[in-house]
């Protein structure tokens, strides 16, 4: 979050540059009537200024010192647009060229406790209500002979959550919790009023909740309600649980018209928002659809996390057979035959939609892909009914070196391998992989041989001598 001064600045610079304009422009060409003005306190520049009567009491601050807006910088953190403090920037390096990059000690003065001493009277000055909200009654015109007193800052309250400025709020007598809310700029739609909690510390170390219903000060300014803040008061504006909540699910592919579709949790079914979308196209693969959940996307798997840090070879059995699905398995995934909910089996299918749901209706292949140690690899075109053997002819049959033992059939819609037998159902999409036999080193087999058959002699020699003692 930007400092309140940003935004402060942006303001202080569109109002000096009119107080410049009107010192260079003398538009009656009379004698210009000065007043002098005494300034103390935590500035870095204190003394005796002559100012024009159309000077306000920022003006005076301003003359004083060119960094005078650097005490503003403690006073509230605010969330405001890069643009924005591009022109802030622009316009402070066009009205103090010289301050940039100057180094100084900064006294942190106060901008909402300033005193005007006028004669007998002392009127209190708030520059952040002047800046923020425009009031200003807390910015008068300078007469001559007033004495402007700037305190120290004293403390501050943060507001933070469902507000439009939030962070720390210079805390000045009698601010209440609606003169906090004001200054930032008040509670987003979000907000819930009604349960406004405050903690305050009760002594050095310890706290107490306090809880406001916002919507009695907003009925009557002067309900019990309106409490007094106390120095380090934190306020906390809730958010309204799932307020305007914009839940959507992505269909893609082959409907008829693809897009983003608002839902209701816990209501919105698969099959109303199918029924939204149009009928599939003639190019559509039902068969292949599915439904993948963000929530499974992002879900860690602890165990496939661990086996990713073993080596291949240190796994067992067991592992490596976790490992392979888990890396072939399609994350988030869901399990429903889009097809069949299409075509009227609604019970089993027709499973309730989460935010961030991706319907896919992808386009049908026509072709099943064979793939590995075959002679001519490739795509070849579908049949229904068709089995496996049939796509592996069409391939121009096994290559001298396939394993016929290890063909394996990869399904389309989930990925899984399964060794195919004569009638297993081939689907357009599927994959045949022929896999290739090791090769046989004869050398190699032979040396393992030999330090077999050594092992299992020296084994056989150690238990006769054993036996015979």
């Amino acid at each position: 979050m930007l400092k309140i001064n940003k935004i402060v600045l942006i303001l202080y610079a569109v109002l000096l540059s009119v107080s410049i304009l009107n010192s260079e422009f003398n538009i009656t060409g009379s004698e210009e009537i000065l007043y002098n003005v005494s300034l103390s306190g935590a500035v870095n520049n204190p003394g005796v200024f002559t100012v024009s009567p159309s000077t306000r009491v920022s003006g005076v601050l301003q003359l004083s010192e060119r960094k005078f807006l650097n005490a503003l910088k403690s006073n509230q953190e605010i969330q405001t647009s890069e643009k924005d403090l591009q022109q802030l920037q622009k316009k402070f390096e066009q009205y103090y060229p010289d301050e940039i990059n100057k180094e100084e000690q900064i006294v942190d003065g106060s901008i909402r406790n300033i005193i005007l001493k006028r004669g007998e009277d002392e009127i209190a000055v708030d520059l952040l209500r002047f800046f923020l909200l425009g009031d200003d009654t807390n910015n008068p015109y300078i007469m001559d002979g007033d004495i402007i007193f700037v305190p120290y800052k004293n403390g501050s309250v943060s507001i933070s959550g469902a507000v439009n400025i939030e962070g720390d709020i210079e805390l000045t007598d009698g601010d209440r919790i609606s003169d906090i809310i004001e200054l930032s700029l008040g509670t987003k739609p979000e907000a819930r009023l009604d349960e406004i909690e405050i903690i305050r510390f009760t002594d050095s170390y310890q706290t107490e909740r306090i809880v406001v219903d916002y919507n009695k000060i907003k009925e009557y300014h002067n309900s019990d309600a309106n409490i007094l803040l106390q120095l380090d008061d934190r306020i906390f504006v809730r958010n309204k649980p799932d307020f305007h909540n914009k839940t959507a699910v992505t269909v893609s592919g082959e409907v008829q018209f693809p897009g983003v579709y608002a839902i209701e949790e816990g209501k919105t079914t698969l099959l109303e928002i199918l029924q939204l979308c149009g009928d599939p196209t003639a190019k559509a693969d039902l068969y292949n659809s599915f439904v993948q959940r963000q929530e499974g996307i992002e879900e860690l798997d602890p165990e496939f996390e661990r086996l990713k840090t073993i080596p291949v070879n240190n796994m067992n059995k067991l592992e490596y057979s976790y490992f392979k699905n888990a890396i072939r398995e399609l994350k988030g995934k869901y399990s429903t035959n889009i097809a069949a909910l299409i075509n009227g089996d609604i019970a089993e299918n027709n499973l309730y939609l989460q935010d961030g749901d991706l319907i896919i209706i992808p386009q049908r292949s026509s072709f099943v892909n064979v793939t590995g140690q075959v002679a001519e690899p490739g795509l070849i075109a579908y049949y229904e009914g068709k089995s496996f053997s049939y796509y592996i002819e069409q391939a121009g049959g096994y290559d001298w070196n396939a394993k016929k033992s290890k063909v394996r059939l990869i399904k389309a819609n989930t990925g899984k391998w399964i060794k195919p037998e004569a009638d297993t159902v081939i689907m357009e999409g599927d994959v045949i992989f022929v896999p290739e036999k090791p090769e046989f080193d004869a050398w190699q087999f032979t040396l393992d041989s030999l330090r077999i058959i050594s092992q299992i002699a020296t084994l056989v020699i150690v238990v006769q001598n054993l036996t015979t003692q």
